[in-house]
Parts: C-alpha cells; sequence; structure tokens
C-alpha cells in the first residue's frame, strides 16, 4: 500500500517552528484524515 509524505509546498509566513508543529499535528491526525476521507468519497483509499 502507498502512504501519502506529506511535505509543505509553500510555506508563506510561517516560521520553522510553525510548520514543524504543523506537520507534527497532521502526523498526528493522519489516521483519522484518511478515515474521513474514506467515508467522504464512499469507498477505500487502499484499492
Amino acid at each position: 500500500m502507498l502512504e501519502p509524505e506529506v511535505e509543505v509546498a509553500y510555506k508563506g509566513d510561517f516560521s520553522q517552528h510553525e510548520i514543524n508543529k504543523i506537520q507534527s499535528i497532521v502526523t498526528l491526525y493522519a489516521e483519522y484524515f484518511k478515515k474521513q476521507y474514506q467515508l467522504h468519497i464512499g469507498g477505500r483509499i487502499d484499492d
């Protein structure tokens, strides 16, 4: 199964400290985000 990598494409006015915090929050909630996406599209991400 392929897993996407979270990357910052454009950091705007965020400091490196803020970007690190954002990335840690996204990592913490990654499974929740995937589950919500599955519910939204009505299918499986794994396919």
